[in-house]
């Protein structure tokens, strides 16, 4: 009785993506899924500063902090390459631990500014000179530009479609096909990771303000999925029970 042998990693992809009975046309109908996947340098930098003011009078803790805003976006105002925004900017009333006044104690003002471009040694220069004018470094993220994620994901996408031409090859001769003919193919979306937090700290002393940085990498992944027609395979014959 002759048998067929088949190396392991492909008797695992026919087990895992099950051909169905033949179609009218004589051909087998192949369901095949691949993925690409690639570790990338990051080139893009964002930095979030804090500035915080507390004060009895909620107009004083109001006019300090616009005033250090004012002041650092004067500075940035300079540095034309570098995105900046601000964001959010809250006022919060604080009470007495004991609740024994129903007026609040003191009132404290946050805003927070946003930097970011492709200069990391820059931007994080200038956050350590803002960190010197009463701003604080609450967060810095690392990630992929734009450009970079289109250009990473194109090339993991010719991979994917690669590795799913050679599966639905090795499908296909393994039952004997003569020829594949792709049918369908679809591209799906694997939800790629957004800007990876790096630090968060609080303020630093004056000589350490320049933090120190590793941009590291950011994981991008790509799946395709779909159906191919296998022609010319051979009839599979299932043993005679006794």
């Amino acid at each position: 009785m002759s048998r067929i042998l088949l190396p392991l990693t492909l008797l695992a992809t026919l087990l895992a993506l099950p051909l169905t009975a033949p179609a009218d046309d004589g051909s087998t109908l192949l369901n095949v899924t691949a993925q690409a996947q690639g570790d990338f340098d990051n080139d893009r930098m964002t930095v979030q500063l804090r500035v915080e003011r507390r004060a009895a009078e909620v107009s004083d803790a109001v006019a300090e902090v616009n005033r250090r805003m004012r002041a650092a976006l004067d500075r940035l105002e300079r540095e034309p390459e570098i995105d900046t925004r601000t964001l959010r900017y809250s006022t919060s009333p604080i009470y007495d631990r004991d609740r024994s006044r129903t007026e609040p104690v003191a009132w404290q003002v946050e805003q927070v500014l946003e930097l970011k471009g492709g200069d990391f040694e820059r931007i994080a220069g200038l956050a350590g000179e803002l960190q010197q004018h009463g701003l604080t470094i609450a967060q810095i993220h690392f990630s992929l530009s734009p450009e970079k994620r289109a250009q990473h994901h194109r090339e993991l996408l010719l991979e994917a479609i690669g590795r799913w031409q050679r599966i639905a090859q090795d499908m296909g001769a393994a039952i004997g096909a003569s020829h594949i003919v792709p049918k369908a193919l679809t591209l799906h979306d694997d939800g790629l990771p957004g800007p990876r937090p790096m630090l968060a700290m609080r303020a630093q002393d004056t000589v350490e303000a320049t933090p120190a940085l590793e941009a590291g990498q950011s994981t991008l992944q790509v799946t395709v999925s779909g159906e191919a027609r296998a022609y010319g395979a051979a009839t599979l014959r299932t043993l005679e029970r006794r």
